[in-house]
């Protein structure tokens, strides 16, 4: 497949034309999917055609894949160096290849039956893209999806557009990956008191560490919470608030903590993202609900207090704990 000159491709993607000829091959890519015992479906991407084999330039990645994800994959190999340009080469869409990538993700997600897939070559060629072979390998699965991903997949029932008591109307939903750089801002925007009473310190920034962990979270264990401000129907890219629950190993005790930007304190947006984080804790079985408060943080222990939970004070005179029995309150908060 090294000259591309004369090629006919031998099948039409729904929705997209393809040239009866292609005059420029620019790009040979590999994609696959295989299921491993331990791992359940695992993405592969790299270098294709007969470079595959004689190069081994690829990369895996687990599913679910969103475009940072996806992205990253293809960043972890050498052709991606190619990909953006080389000499008189022109660099391919990468927001194409982020599409395909996700896509195939999805595939593999919705069907647990596949157990191997593989295109070789991805031909990219005059902004266009073609799978000149392609094998799909199925079996028999007795679980359903997304049961057999060691990933949880993005849990959209979590999803809700709400009023706060104050009349503030705002979309809650898990947070995403990609939502790291509005995390940033978010955190910017706090001031040092905000801070501190989250932190329980003063941080100047997020280290690169900590953010991955706030963003890229076990949606099975742990749950984190964002806030956005609806405007005329329409959500605003910009967090107003978040919270988060990170759940023991046992799955039966949980810690949350809570963070409302500045110029949004007071107005019902903690109680909106504490009522949702004890509802989504209550549904998977957490039994016991707790987190630490700094005596200062009246704002806090009030919400805690109207929420049900208990509050008394720990070792140190600065802090309360909070604590509540999930079993004994409603499930409908």
């Amino acid at each position: 497949m090294n000259n591309a000159r004369g090629y006919k491709p031998k099948a039409e993607i729904r929705g997209v034309t393809i040239q009866p000829m292609i005059s420029r091959l620019d790009y040979e890519l590999i994609l696959g999917a295989k299921h491993d015992p331990f791992f359940g479906p695992v993405i592969l991407f790299g270098m294709g055609g007969f470079m595959a084999e004689v190069l081994e330039d690829c990369a895996i990645a687990l599913p679910p894949l969103n475009r940072m994800l996806a992205r990253r994959l293809m960043q972890e190999t050498k052709v991606f160096k190619i990909l953006k340009g080389y000499r008189n080469r022109p660099g391919a869409n990468m927001e194409f290849l982020e599409e395909i990538l996700i896509r195939l993700s999805q595939l593999v997600i919705d069907f647990p039956e596949i157990i191997e897939l593989d295109i070789n070559p991805l031909i990219i060629a005059e902004n266009q893209c073609i799978a000149a072979d392609a094998r799909v390998i199925v079996k028999p699965k007795e679980v359903s999806s997304p049961q057999h991903l060691v990933i949880s997949p993005y849990p959209e029932q979590y999803e809700i557009k709400t009023t706060t008591s104050a009349g503030v109307k705002v979309f809650v939903r898990p947070i995403k990956p990609e939502d790291a750089p509005l995390l940033i801002e978010f955190f910017d925007s706090l001031s040092s008191q905000s801070i501190y009473y989250r932190f329980f310190s003063l941080i100047k920034k997020l280290p690169p560490d900590m953010l991955a962990r706030f963003t890229q979270i076990d949606y099975d264990r742990d749950m984190a919470l964002v806030a956005f401000a609806v405007e005329d129907g329409k959500v605003m890219e910009k967090m107003l608030g978040v919270s988060r629950l990170m759940g023991d190993p046992d799955g039966k005790r949980a810690e949350f903590s809570v963070a409302v930007g500045d110029s949004w304190q007071g107005k019902g947006i903690g109680a909106v993202l504490m009522k949702r984080l004890i509802g989504i804790a209550s549904e998977r079985g957490v039994e016991y609900l707790w987190g630490i408060v700094l005596a200062e943080n009246t704002q806090m222990l009030a919400l805690g207090k109207g929420l049900g939970f208990t509050i008394s004070r720990t070792g140190l005179s600065s802090q309360y704990k909070l604590e509540i029995d999930l079993k004994s309150i409603s499930k409908d908060l």
